[in-house]
């Protein structure tokens, strides 16, 4: 079966002179081989798009929330915590996915990599239902022990008890990512994340304010545009793995849990899984003390978040070719290009944040400003980036923690 849907990849060049790299789209890419400042700017800026889109589908939300209210606003800023550690599990699978795939597939193991990216996309549906009910039964008791009550618990719940059900969609296009991003395409993501935040314009104010047969449905509609898309993106992603080489091995039974190469999944997942889950701990803790001020100190975290989410796209883009370039180059047991790449994103990396730290320095006023007309939701936001400022060297995107993948 799987076989025969790789048929779909007629766009795979023929007479490549490198059979373990991603030719879907026409990227002549050789990551064993290329120019490392190549390779990096091939593969980081159509990752970065990506992120750009998904983060601003992101701002889309928080915009038509904060139509709604400053209580709809700071629900969701609230409901970001439990998402994150959500988003934590698809993005350890993405991460084990790149490198362990990428290292196969560097050491010219194909059938390997292939094994390898079934038993991804098992690990994926099995991690993903796991969360979906794990989160469904322990949002209202975790809501109520970070603070929230009355009103604000109401809106909060039914928004993130829609959210919830995009669990395994996201968890499994996370993994989809990794496999293509082994494979040196970063642009199904940036794709798939345009199509996404184009969609979403149109959805969000169709679910939240209704239309003929629609009811509005709130803050709840805002959460439903998400679910659907997310799925969306999940399809759409599987498809493009289908078109690839890694495709071509696959068989029904390869998806068959295997408990080795789930173990080898895991440990290279639970590490980035953790690593991400604690931000969301961290994100909780401030959130905690942030509650205290009031609901304009909540929707200024996060809004604050949104644009910080911006300002990091770049490095985003550059640990995903950092991940990329390393795992294959690592497998294909070139040492030379691995150090090279270290010595190159770490030089971009300070660079990046250098630069992004002094725009929010000298402009937060006007991007809060964006997003609420609430003088007091700008102020917080202001003092919020001003303390960025200074912090912003010790990036949590560091693309250093990639090459120790």
């Amino acid at each position: 079966m799987f076989r025969d849907l790789s048929g779909f990849g007629s766009s795979i060049r023929a007479g490549s002179q490198n059979p373990n790299v991603f030719h879907h789209y026409p990227l002549a890419m050789d990551l064993g081989r290329d120019p490392i400042p190549e390779l990096i700017r091939k593969l980081a800026i159509p990752a970065s798009l990506g992120f750009f889109f998904n983060t601003m589908f992101n701002v889309v939300d928080t915009f038509y929330a904060g139509q709604l209210s400053t209580l709809a606003l700071a629900a969701l800023s609230f409901s970001m915590t439990p998402f994150l550690g959500f988003l934590a599990l698809g993005i350890g699978l993405g991460q084990a996915s790149n490198a362990l795939i990428g290292n196969e597939q560097g050491a010219g193991n194909r059938k390997q990599a292939s094994h390898l990216a079934a038993q991804a996309a098992s690990l994926g549906m099995i991690a993903g239902f796991l969360g979906l009910v794990t989160g469904w039964n322990l949002l209202d008791p975790l809501y109520r022990f970070m603070g929230a009550e009355g009103e604000f618990l109401i809106v909060a719940l039914d928004y993130m008890e829609v959210l919830v059900l995009v669990l395994p969609a996201l968890v499994l296009s996370y993994a989809f990512n990794g496999m293509l991003n082994s494979q040196g395409d970063t642009r199904s993501l940036r794709d798939s994340m345009i199509a996404g935040f184009l969609v979403n314009l149109l959805l969000d104010p169709l679910f939240m304010y209704g239309w003929g047969p629609i009811p509005g449905q709130g803050v709840k509609g805002v959460a439903w545009a998400t679910v659907i898309i997310q799925y969306g993106i999940a399809v759409f992603m599987g498809i493009r793995v289908i078109q690839t080489r890694l495709a071509e091995e696959w068989e029904w039974n390869m998806i068959i849990p295997r408990l080795s190469l789930q173990i080898s999944l895991l440990r290279q997942s639970v590490p980035a899984t953790l690593n991400f889950f604690m931000l969301s701990v961290g994100f909780y803790v401030i959130l905690e003390a942030v509650t205290e001020f009031g609901e304009d100190a909540v929707a200024a975290y996060g809004i604050g978040t949104r644009i910080e989410q911006m300002i990091m796209l770049l490095t985003v883009g550059l640990n995903i070719s950092t991940l990329s370039i390393t795992s294959f180059n690592f497998g294909a047991k070139q040492y030379a290009r691995v150090r090279q790449v270290y010595h190159l994103c770490l030089l971009y990396g300070i660079s990046m944040m250098v630069l992004g730290s002094l725009l929010l320095r000298f402009s937060a006023e006007f991007w809060i400003g964006l997003f609420s007309d609430s003088p007091e939701v700008v102020i917080q936001g202001v003092h919020f980036h001003n303390l960025w400022y200074y912090i912003a060297g010790s990036s949590k995107n560091n693309p250093i923690t990639n090459i120790n993948s």
